[in-house]
């Protein structure tokens, strides 16, 4: 890292299933699952996920992929909450970051249903719309990238966006990712691979991370952004810093298509190396917002990740997982879990793991089970993985603040 610039947080943005904005976080706190049946996925049996139900496109984003809405609607709220509004520095210093892993997917396969009833796809479904629909909304000239990472996408944007700012590339960076991904294709084919838990009689408790009776996940839709600037740029601009992003560490395990290294060596390592590069001892680490897929042999990977990378201090560390809650957002998982870890720093409460009812002995850490948990959070880690074994690991630190 060839800077030591301070990169901030200074601005939050949310779209989950359970709706619209910082306020959708409250039922995620409190451990409450927006999973439940999906009758119109046709030709997927006992189809689950958590889709969001009641959603009004930002004005002008009508013809745009519903992936690119919720970017708007979550870059919007960020960008008021950054006061970038009425304290905006030169267009041209403000970078945009912003996933969409899948591209427009749900435009994609409505194109190729209908393809004269729509405008050319590439401008409104191609990975980069989310991107450069941002841009354009608020006029913004600066450094654009769109990693895609699969699940790990939005932690992606985040560091790129991060190391942007410490070049004194961009004074702000927008970052994050988006998903929208509810469809049959996408259903029966994660289907097939056999990572999707079975509704059964009671969707809303059938996503169960770090369980010993967990069957995979269930696919949500929504979109997470995070405002980044320097230290010095937020002073400058008299805007309050949310967290700080000490350090990170990425890397790819390269061991499977689908699976994380069962070991979890690679996590480990990437966890140890971002605590070294944030000048952090793992007993200064209070919580791991987790990957959590619910999954059998990737929950029990990440555990092992953790306990080796943290050693005795794991034993100290509030571990949770908030897919039982919102859904695996996919693409957008990793952003989303970030806008969360922040809130959990900023409330000094760890967000719980929903449907914990049973844990699995193995696992053998604090995974927070079923309610919150209020305590000091002054340093998270979140770590994050995705298909292909494109992993990282990010620290948060808090800024100031009281720890009661």
């Amino acid at each position: 890292m060839p800077d030591d610039a301070d990169v901030v947080i200074t601005g939050l943005g949310l779209v989950l299933p359970h709706g619209v904005g910082l306020g959708a976080a409250e039922p995620v706190f409190e451990g409450r699952s927006a999973v439940r049946r999906l009758p119109e996925m046709a030709g997927v049996p006992d189809a689950t996920g958590a889709p969001l139900r009641r959603f009004v496109a930002p004005k002008g984003t009508e013809e745009a992929d519903r992936a690119v809405q919720f970017a708007v609607a979550a870059v919007s709220e960020a960008w008021n909450g950054a006061h970038l509004a009425e304290r905006t520095p030169a267009p041209g210093r403000i970078a945009t970051i912003i996933s969409l892993s899948k591209g427009g997917i749900l435009s994609l396969c409505q194109a190729a249903r209908r393809p004269a009833d729509l405008p050319p796809w590439p401008a409104q479904a191609g990975a980069d719309a989310a991107t450069c629909a941002v841009a354009r909304r608020w006029r913004l000239a600066g450094p654009t990238a769109v990693p895609i990472t699969a699940c790990a996408s939005g932690g992606h944007a985040l560091v790129w966006g991060a190391r942007l700012i410490r070049r004194g590339a961009a004074d702000v960076a927008i970052v994050g990712a988006a998903e929208a991904s509810l469809h049959p294709l996408i259903l029966g084919s994660y289907r097939r691979m056999g990572v999707l838990a079975a509704g059964g009689a009671d969707p809303d408790s059938s996503v169960r991370p770090f369980s010993a009776t967990r069957r995979g996940f269930a696919i949500g839709e929504g979109a997470g952004i995070l405002v980044l600037e320097s230290a010095a740029g937020a002073a400058r601009r008299d805007v309050r810093p949310l967290a700080n992003v000490a350090a990170w560490a990425t890397g790819c395990e390269a061991v499977s298509l689908t699976d994380m290294d069962p070991t979890g060596r690679t996590q480990a390592h990437l966890i140890t190396e971002a605590l070294r590069r944030a000048g952090l001892e793992p007993a200064a680490v209070d919580y791991v917002h987790a990957h959590g897929t619910a999954t059998l042999l990737n929950d029990l990977a990440e555990a092992r990740a953790i306990r080796s990378a943290l050693g005795k201090a794991a034993a100290a560390v509030s571990v949770s997982s908030t897919k039982a809650s919102h859904g695996h957002l996919l693409g957008a998982a990793t952003a989303v879990e970030l806008v969360l870890t922040v809130l959990a720093m900023e409330r000094n409460v760890v967000p719980p793991t929903a449907n914990l009812t049973d844990p699995d002995p193995e696992i053998d850490l604090d995974c927070t089970p079923l309610q919150p948990r209020r305590r000091p959070v002054r340093c998270a880690v979140k770590i994050a993985g995705g298909f292909g074994g494109q992993t990282l690991a990010v620290v948060l630190k808090k800024i100031g603040g009281s720890d009661a």
